[in-house]
């Protein structure tokens, strides 16, 4: 093959991966991923599971000032 033509398939496969990696950015799986991955941001459940969440955050908190013990 020519240069030429070699800088052409290379620029083609630079295209071609970046339009992958938009389109994988953009998928639903990739999106749970990464939603997966973090999980200090959650973005479901019902009122009362986030009741008992802030509770759980509460109560580790309080562990984190006091340490383990009674409540008071």
């Amino acid at each position: 093959m020519s240069k030429k033509t070699d800088d052409i398939l290379r620029q083609f496969d630079v295209l071609q991966d970046a339009a992958t990696e938009e389109q994988k950015e953009h998928s639903l799986r990739e999106q749970a991923q990464a939603r997966a991955k973090d999980p200090l941001h959650i973005h479901a459940g019902t009122a009362f599971d986030w009741e008992d969440m802030e509770a759980y955050q509460l109560e580790l908190e309080r562990l984190d000032r006091e340490g383990p013990g009674l409540k008071k």
